[in-house]
């Protein structure tokens, strides 16, 4: 098999730009993952420099060398783009095409969740977010990742896509294995398996169609008045499967894990639960503050960015909790500003791939926050947490996050 997307070995890469750095790798005794990308700030290194590890790239730290490479796809591809690097891999609709092309699926995708399509889903969010805390909240204690911040998200997200809700844990191993495996035998058999079931998937929405998101997609047509080609349909499922069952989860996480060691910060929520401009402007301080996606991109051609040689199929990382935390755009960008007023964060990209269903996204940490909020009382970390339950990775998180809070008498 001819590859076609692998990267140059790192010849044009200068000593004094390459550290030692596997963002998969979480060493012993750190607590939050997030952790390994800001000691790199702290160490002083590079803005812009090169790693061996995982197949060898280039990581940016600047947000704005991180916003040009999201806006400049001339340069900065999103085709192609795994770390380590993988061949044959999906080509992901929308988000694995570059502009002008990429424009075809993501209006098919748009209308699906624009502020009054997300609106909309209000009500059902709100139902099973209850469901799901109610029971949770009688007992006084939970592991929040899988009692809630994996099934909510998840089991929301298999409900509009059209795929049954029984089958949630199979979903879950299959994107768990997809976005945290480093194994190419693992991670290749993994892709099979997650097409295998999205061809059973649209194969069933064309004979019995639904009011789901997968009709939408397998009973579109193109301007012709044709189906869309089936390797596309499979592979705009295939995008939205993975983007569907983890980043949420884990930004879940680290908003309850903040939360869980901050009364003051919980106390600002719940005198808010009535105000919803606020309520949001706290949420999205959360959500700059906890990003938790490092996206991949590829070099399209050789070329000089900042002064640094990039060769064609390189590739770039772009961790978003880095971007997040400049001094140069954020005041204070340590501190947890409930209040910020002006948040110009990057925690769901930005330029042409901005994610899509950023605003769903959103809506469903918030609904979430809301129903715990009215349900549980003040909560906390609990003292015995799961050991090893953080993972790095392109989405990074935790495993386990045991909380606990006393139940009012009945």
């Amino acid at each position: 098999m001819t590859l076609h997307f692998q990267p140059p070995p790192p010849d044009h890469v200068p000593a004094a730009r390459m550290v030692d750095f596997d963002f998969f790798h979480i060493p012993e005794g750190v607590a939050d993952p997030a952790e390994i990308w800001h000691d790199l700030v702290r160490r002083g290194v590079p803005r812009i420099f090169y790693t061996p590890r995982n197949g060898g790239h280039w990581v940016f730290l600047d947000y704005a060398d991180i916003v040009e490479a999201y806006r400049d796809y001339s340069v900065f591809s999103t085709c192609q783009t795994p770390i380590p690097p993988i061949e044959p891999f999906p080509v992901m609709q929308p988000q694995g095409v570059d502009p002008p092309a990429h424009n075809v699926f993501r209006r098919l995708l748009a209308p699906m969740f624009t502020p009054i399509a997300v609106r909309a889903m209000t009500d059902e969010l709100h139902r099973r977010a209850a469901s799901l805390i109610e029971p949770i909240a009688r007992r006084g204690e939970c592991d929040f990742i899988t009692e809630f911040a994996e099934r909510y998200p998840t089991g929301t997200f298999l409900h509009l896509f059209g795929l049954p809700e029984d089958r949630i844990d199979e979903f879950l191993a299959l994107a768990k294995v997809f976005f945290r495996s480093t194994d190419p035998a693992a991670r290749a058999a993994n892709i099979v398996e997650i097409y295998a079931v999205l061809e059973a998937l649209f194969r069933e929405k064309e004979r019995n169609p639904g009011t789901d998101i997968a009709t939408a997609i397998v009973t579109a047509r193109d301007d012709a008045g044709r189906q869309h080609a089936w390797e596309d349909i499979l592979n705009c499922g295939f995008l939205l499967f993975v983007a569907g069952l983890d980043t949420v989860t884990n930004t879940m996480a680290y908003v309850w894990r903040y939360l869980a060691t901050n009364p003051a910060a919980q106390a600002h929520f719940r005198d808010r639960l009535d105000d919803p401009d606020a309520f949001l402007r706290a949420s999205e301080e959360l959500m700059r503050i906890n990003a938790v996606s490092n996206l991949y991109r590829r070099v399209a051609h050789d070329c000089e960015f900042r002064g640094v040689t990039l060769r064609r199929n390189d590739r770039v990382i772009l961790p978003n909790t880095v971007a997040n935390r400049d001094p140069r755009v954020f005041r204070d960008p340590d501190t947890i500003d409930l209040d910020r007023a002006v948040n110009v964060h990057v925690t769901f990209g930005v330029g042409p791939h901005r994610c899509i269903g950023s605003l769903l996204a959103k809506r469903e940490i918030m609904v979430s926050l809301q129903e715990w909020l009215r349900r549980i009382p003040g909560f906390e970390l609990a003292p015995d947490q799961p050991p090893g339950s953080v993972f790095g990775g392109s989405v990074m998180g935790f495993t386990g996050l045991k909380l606990r809070w006393t139940v009012p008498p009945q």
